[in-house]
């Protein structure tokens, strides 16, 4: 399975084929990129941006954000903090939802994700290299 942030999600939706190497992965996805994704339709995402989402919805397994997701990203959340390197509360969610499953994140921004300590990171641009995150913080 590959597990999928927003980014990567809206790089899908708009036509891009997956990274080689994970075109015949399983999608998941976490209930909060479900969440950013119906936010970006009521914000001014119309009926086609609606249609589109449903539909995506449908191909991958959407993994609810449970306690163990919870007690992750509250980890998360607390060693970004502590170091003065926040990257936002629903992607401290996302990348703790990561962690709980054991499962890389693909993403658009890896950058942003490589701050959490743990997380293996495939970036959109070039997912053939996986990194893990160092021991930081």
């Amino acid at each position: 399975m590959t597990f999928v942030d927003t980014s990567a999600v809206i790089e899908l939706l708009r036509g891009a084929k997956p990274p080689a190497g994970q075109e015949s992965e399983t999608i998941g996805i976490s209930t909060i990129v479900e969440e950013e994704l119906w936010i970006g339709v009521y914000h001014g995402g119309g009926e086609r941006e609606e249609r589109r989402v449903k539909e995506f919805l449908q191909q991958v397994e959407i993994f609810t954000f449970d306690q163990s997701a919870a007690r992750s990203a509250a980890k998360v959340v607390a060693r970004l903090w502590k170091v003065g390197q926040p990257i936002g509360d629903l992607d401290a969610q996302i990348a703790g939802h990561s962690l709980a499953l054991e499962q890389p994140l693909l993403t658009s921004n890896p950058r942003h994700f490589r701050r959490v300590k743990g997380l293996t990171v495939i970036p959109w641009a070039d997912a053939s290299e996986a990194a893990t995150s160092p021991d930081f913080p």
